[in-house]
């Protein structure tokens, strides 16, 4: 059953003074909720997820279309917004509790609850001015996952907070709907929203582009949103991608079936490909691949020289194998050196021809400290030489 419907829905702003015009935040947006569901939105900033809540939240009135819930309804759109400074944190807790709707018995039968998953203690009856920004987040999740709503709106709650209490925001937000609580979480974070989300909508320019399973909307969302850069090569200043002898024409990244992508699991096989052309008959060329882990070199691999009898285009690839590659953003830059002789070389160069990110749905990491590469390599174990038995070879 459905607990929330969304059918039609558009949010039109006026923008400029003078001669304004129309800026629509969404556009004609349909679908629907199931009880205990948790829903990911992703998309780019400015295509409309935020738009989305707060028209959900009754925040903002919508243009066109129609919303249909039913229960309580929690928006988690600013952590804290509702709190006043001058109060303390106990006292902000009822007054939170009467504007979501909550009885004052109902609350005082949660406080308790409140408190311990925000971990102030003594602090709670202090104001919360005083509160440290940590102390301000947790007390204000805490208060709205708490109020047990039948619809939580949570907008980058991940965005916020230390890695400690991101990682109990998601517990708590699993947790919420296995209980029943269907839930919007809207996040930039892919690795949550693969783990966390049983649907994800993918929204652009506030328009729905996809909705449908974690693993391929976010596969699909990351191959677009990474941009591929090798077809729009540049001199600089420190190196030429052409010259007289040829023209390192593109580097692109595909998967094992052959399609181009941007994104790619840890589990994947890629290939990087350098497209180049040789003005020439008679030449050998070399290829250098650099592959840089934000800004850091994680390796380079040198080729074999390939000998070439027909001046023309041909396509040089590098397999990288799965399980190679960490969690990170990548880019790649091309050396290739074209010989004419022994002692004749005139050398191309691509700098960061290429990008593209690394993830792993089923990660459980929340910091980026996993290293520059992250090999799978095999372990054995064994009794101490010396003291026994020999070491023992691995089994499987």
């Amino acid at each position: 059953m459905d607990i929330l419907t969304v059918t039609g829905l558009s949010k039109r702003y006026l923008i400029g003074k003078k001669q304004p015009r129309e800026l629509w935040a969404l556009r004609d947006v349909t679908f629907s909720v199931p009880r205990g569901e948790i829903l990911g939105i992703i998309g780019p900033n400015g295509a409309g997820k935020t738009t989305l809540l707060r028209v959900l939240s009754r925040v903002t009135p919508p243009t066109e279309g129609r919303v249909v819930g039913s229960g309580r309804v929690v928006p988690l759109l600013a952590l804290g917004a509702g709190f006043q400074q001058d109060l303390s944190g106990r006292e902000n807790i009822f007054l939170n509790g009467a504007m979501y709707g909550v009885s004052a018995s109902d609350v005082e039968s949660r406080v308790a609850d409140i408190i311990e998953f925000a971990g102030i203690g003594d602090f709670i009856d202090i104001p919360v001015k005083r509160y440290s920004s940590g102390m301000y987040i947790r007390l204000a999740f805490s208060v709205a996952i708490n109020m047990n709503p039948d619809i939580l709106l949570a907008d980058e709650v991940l965005a916020v907070g230390d890695l400690e209490f991101q990682e109990r925001c998601l517990e708590r937000v699993q947790q919420a709907g296995q209980a029943g609580m269907s839930v919007l979480f809207v996040s930039h974070d892919m690795a949550a929203i693969s783990r966390l989300c049983d649907r994800v909508l993918w929204l652009n320019a506030g328009e729905i582009v996809k909705i449908g399973s974690p693993d391929e909307i976010v596969n699909d969302y990351q191959n677009a949103a990474w941009s591929l850069t090798g077809r729009r090569l540049k001199d600089t200043r420190s190196g030429s991608h052409k010259n007289e002898q040829g023209e390192i024409l593109f580097v692109t990244l595909t998967s094992a079936d052959g399609r181009e992508v941007g994104a790619v699991r840890a589990a994947d096989e890629v290939l990087v490909n350098v497209g180049i052309r040789l003005d020439q008959d008679d030449r050998t060329v070399r290829f250098v691949l650099h592959l840089y882990a934000q800004g850091t070199l994680a390796f380079l691999v040198r080729s074999e020289t390939f000998t070439v009898s027909h001046a023309g285009q041909y396509v040089a690839a590098l397999r990288i194998p799965p399980h190679l590659l960490a969690e990170t953003i990548y880019s790649v830059s091309i050396d290739a050196i074209i010989f004419r002789n022994v002692t004749e070389k005139f050398p191309l160069v691509a700098y960061h021809a290429l990008s593209f990110q690394v993830f792993d749905p089923g990660s459980t990491r929340r910091d980026t400290r996993g290293g520059v590469v992250a090999p799978n390599l095999p372990w054995s174990f064994g009794a101490q030489l010396g003291a026994g038995a020999g070491a023992s070879a691995p089994r499987g």
